[in-house]
């Protein structure tokens, strides 16, 4: 008699497997969870699994050596740069994310960090709270209309920001090379153009080695002396040490952060030292409706390959999968 097949679920984002055993109710498996922070970790819980669902652990080409029954590792977020691609390929497994779960989410965080750097909202909250009342506060405040607004990716976020952006009266700029916006009333133009001319910058591209560290000193040096830059994509985008002696030194008026470089940062990074870096806690993409999203997409995706076909979200469409058949490929890809 066969084994269960065993799906091991190493991302702690999920506070149960409820889920996860009824949408995989109808096939031969069992589910685990086994929260990993390490390589060897991994290894040891993955040796039998024939899914994997993953959070920011590192799925290294040593991790995927050691997962001979593997078919399918899927990772509930957007980002997958924890994961070598090229090394699942090799493998034959099947990588995946859930790349649509949240989107409105994270643009609307990426538009509040962007009203309350108009606004400055939070500081003048701040000092309500410590019983100064000031009707003209001393924050550098200006009027919205008239400004301009960069967008760095032009993905399902980034039109997002767009669209929620489209009321306000402002100018929006938009540079992706690998997309050509097709919404009315933004304007295509290049990196150079969105630092120099932008008062507000957001930026939504994936980490990858093209992106990692775009925003660097060069890059800030740029930008208005008046202009304010808001993260919510990856934090490796930004050089973190460079934008705080950016804000510091008057470079830039300020920051906006959901992503660091280093989560959770530790007490003492930098970018806490100064008042004109506000930093949120990576909570950008989260909702009680993107997180019962994300969970279902998840699981769906690991029941999709263990009933035969390819992911919906498939990351590396070159794979031979192990657990595939060439007529399933076909299927799967129509």
């Amino acid at each position: 008699m066969n084994k269960p097949r065993q799906i091991v679920i190493t991302s702690d984002v999920f506070p149960d497997i409820e889920v996860e055993r009824e949408v995989l109710a109808s096939l031969d498996v069992v589910v685990v969870k086994r929260p990993c922070w390490h390589e060897d970790e991994i290894i040891a819980v993955g040796k039998e699994a024939s899914a994997l669902v993953v959070g920011d652990e590192p799925i290294s080409a040593r991790v995927l050596a050691h997962l001979p029954r593997c078919l399918v590792i899927v990772k509930p977020a957007v980002g997958v740069d924890n994961i070598d691609i090229a090394a699942a390929t090799e493998q034959g497994i099947c990588v995946a994310n859930v790349p649509d779960y949240g989107a409105d989410e994270v643009a609307t965080h990426a538009m509040a960090l962007l009203l309350n750097a108009i606004r400055y909202v939070d500081a003048i909250a701040a000092d309500v709270r410590r019983g100064v009342w000031r009707p003209m506060p001393p924050y550098p405040i200006q009027r919205s209309a008239g400004r301009t607004l960069g967008i760095v990716g032009f993905g399902r976020i980034g039109r997002s920001v767009a669209r929620k952006a489209s009321g306000f009266g402002w100018r929006v700029l938009v540079f992706d090379p690998y997309i050509e916006p097709e919404e009315n009333g933004v304007e295509a133009v290049d990196l150079d153009t969105i630092l120099t001319q932008s008062d507000f910058i957001t930026l939504h591209t994936p980490l990858t080695d093209e992106t990692r560290g775009l925003i660097d000193a060069t890059a800030l040096g740029k930008m208005k002396s008046s202009a304010f830059l808001v993260n919510t994509a990856r934090g490796g985008i930004v050089d973190s040490t460079a934008l705080y002696t950016a804000v510091e030194e008057g470079q830039i008026a300020g920051a906006a952060l959901d992503v660091v470089d280093a989560e959770p940062p530790p007490p003492d990074h930098p970018l806490y030292r100064s008042e004109r870096i506000l930093v949120t806690a990576h909570v950008a993409w989260y909702s009680q409706q993107a997180f019962e999203d994300l969970r279902m997409k998840t699981v769906q995706e690991v029941a999709r390959v263990l009933r035969g076909h390819l992911p919906h979200n498939l990351l590396n469409p070159a794979v031979d999968s192990r657990g595939l058949t060439a007529a399933s490929h076909t299927f799967s890809q129509k």
